[in-house]
């Protein structure tokens, strides 16, 4: 059996700056950087046929943390709700017979809000008033959503909501989630700040149900390296568990100095802190090796698999010191039990803002640059694919890690494999199907045997397609989508620079439509290509159906665009202006509404 197949090259590489690894900065437009080196985009598509798992846990949709000018390597959680059954797989599905997230009585129980469910049994696709319970979407990282009122006719009538005032103290750099049922039984938004702010607010107007602060944020002056920014406190999405109504976010704490890392679990009813958190990640130690705690930086959003709380980290811009790349694991429902892997050489962080896919057991962190001078694998984890599931256990061999033969000139390079998150798709009528779908920032797009990750180039089989040829230039960070159309499977994502479009028209910023079609092994073409945006924030898509009507959305300066899934051709240019939306960080859907964060403020459109 094939385990990996590489679809496209993007040319013309450029070796990036390490300022995609800055921490905040306070104004609009900063950006959130990567932590521990150069980043790599993963790219992922709508998984199709994700079965219903019967009493399992539903593994919710999350917002997406993205933010400008910090770095940090975090890992992304899903959030998983357990509603009497639970959707897992490609395409979320509906649970049967659950219990609301949080509060409130469900019948039938709760759609899975995120990734479009084509052909799963037993399940239905999410429905408009789903809960989007952790980054893009749900575990699959897929950040695509059925949305009935969501047509293309709609798009064209989006309208920022002038009523909603959604409020907080801070900047977003996060994406925010949704409870459907809440506190009360009534929808609210969950947004975090760079000031260690949680907010829940209310759906329809915006008005703050509750707000609490997890401790002082630290400054500049506090973080690792000098060109840190002000302040750096919760960077990474949270993760919400819709049957206990938990919401578990990750925060650096310290007045003059970086003192702790802290994961807390939060009340959505009224936030409170559960009982035996916060859990002081500082205090950890991966075998022998111990937490460096003013170092290292957690971005990624986090995740909820099999009940384990799962937050990622790596370091600030400038690589300094010895900071490695960590994945903590807490058991969900005991906080004493509590485990720790880290990377082998220095550097390699886990940053990626929106995190990384899970199959409901296993998780699939993705590793950057080494920045030590590890020369064999044995002494390196960097550029890599990993499969780590339970307290954090991990059990190197070639069906739990992939990595480029390259690799070592890519950490000379900077084109770091984790750059972006890996995402979990389907792509019916390959072998096998169900593959993990991953890009480099040099541009290279793997798609991975998430059953046997396959090792090295060496250990298994490798397809270049000529017929995608993708630029990567400054390097491709990005939090893709993935989604289904009567044409065929996509997977949409930003490239800073340097794009290879097919028309060669659009230069700069871009975003970049891959239409990936099935076969033994499958093969990809660049679809289409549009201006993108700036600062580079993330792009979702929504149908209307599970295939009709697909839009991608992102925020430009602000501004709220949509395209045509299948042609790129504006359909929506949403009036309305979202300040300080940063880099990275992706919208989500909601009953009809694309709702984004900014700086102190969520903004919601609709038509």
């Amino acid at each position: 059996m094939k385990h990996r197949w590489l679809l496209g090259l993007l040319v013309s590489l450029t070796a990036c700056s390490k300022d995609d690894q800055q921490p905040p900065t306070g104004g609009s437009g900063g950006q959130v950087g990567n932590t521990g080196g150069s980043s790599t985009t993963t790219g992922g598509s709508v998984a199709t046929g994700g079965s219903t798992a019967t009493g399992g846990s539903i593994t919710s949709n999350g917002g997406s943390a993205s933010g400008n000018g910090g770095s940090a390597g975090s890992k992304s959680s899903t959030g998983g709700t357990s509603q009497g059954g639970s959707a897992t797989g490609g395409g979320g599905a509906t649970a049967n017979g659950g219990s609301p997230p949080a509060g409130g009585s469900a019948t039938g129980g709760q759609a899975q809000a995120g990734s479009t469910a084509t052909g799963g049994s037993g399940g239905a696709p999410p429905g408009t008033g789903a809960s989007v319970l952790e980054r893009n979407g749900g575990p699959t990282r897929e950040g695509t959503w059925t949305q009935p009122t969501l047509t293309q006719t709609a798009a064209a009538k989006m309208t920022l909501e002038a009523g909603f005032k959604a409020t907080f103290k801070g900047n977003m750099y996060a994406s925010p989630l949704y409870v459907e049922n809440g506190p009360g039984g009534k929808g609210v938004f969950i947004a975090v700040s760079t000031d260690n702010v949680v907010a829940a607010l209310d759906e329809t107007t915006g008005a703050t149900v509750w707000s609490k602060t997890l401790g002082q944020a630290p400054g500049a002056a506090g973080q690792g390296c000098p060109a840190g920014r002000d302040p750096v406190g919760i960077l990474g999405t949270p993760v919400i568990d819709g049957k206990s109504g938990t919401i578990y976010v990750a925060a650096a704490i310290g007045a003059s100095s970086l003192e702790r890392h802290e994961v807390h679990a939060l009340s959505v009813e009224d936030g409170s802190s559960r009982s035996g958190w916060p859990v002081n990640v500082s205090a950890l130690k991966a075998g022998s090796l111990s937490f460096n705690t003013k170092y290292q930086n957690q971005r990624s959003a986090l995740s909820l698999a099999n009940g384990i709380v799962y937050v990622a980290y790596g370091g600030f811009i400038g690589d300094c010191n010895d900071y490695h790349g960590w994945v903590v694991a807490i058991d969900a429902t005991d906080a004493s039990k509590t485990g720790a892997w880290a990377t082998a050489g220095k550097g390699e962080a886990i940053w990626a803002a929106a995190g990384f896919a899970s199959d409901g057991t296993n998780i699939f962190p993705v590793t950057g640059n080494s920045t030590g001078s590890a020369t064999s694998r044995a002494a390196s984890d960097s550029e890599a694919m990993l499969k780590i599931s339970g307290l954090a256990q991990y059990q190197r061999s070639d069906a739990t890690q992939f990595y480029p033969a390259a690799w070592k000139s890519m950490d000379s390079a900077d084109a770091d494999l984790g750059g972006s998150n890996s995402m979990l798709m389907r792509i019916p009528g390959s072998t096998p199907e169900k593959v993990l779908f991953t890009i480099a920032k040099d541009g290279k797009m793997y798609l991975v045997d998430p059953a046997n990750l396959g090792g090295s180039d060496g250990h298994v089989a490798v397809l270049e397609a000529a017929s995608v040829s993708m630029a990567a230039g400054n390097g491709v960070k990005t939090a893709p989508t993935a989604y289904t159309t009567a044409k065929g499977t996509y997977v949409a994502f930003t490239v800073e620079s340097g794009a290879n479009c097919p028309d060669n028209s659009v230069t700069g910023r871009t975003v970049m439509g891959v239409r990936i079609q099935p076969g033994s092994p499958p093969t990809a073409d660049v679809a289409w290509c549009a201006a993108g945006p700036n600062p580079s924030t993330s792009p979702i898509s929504t149908t209307s159906d599970g295939k009709a009507d697909p839009i991608v959305w992102f925020v430009n300066g602000g501004q709220l665009r949509g395209l045509d899934g299948d042609t790129g051709e504006v359909v929506s240019q949403g009036s309305g202006t979202c300040s300080g939306v940063q880099r990275w960080t992706s919208p989500i859907a909601v009953k009809g509404r694309i709702v984004a964060g900014g700086n102190g403020a969520l903004c919601s459109w609709k038509p």
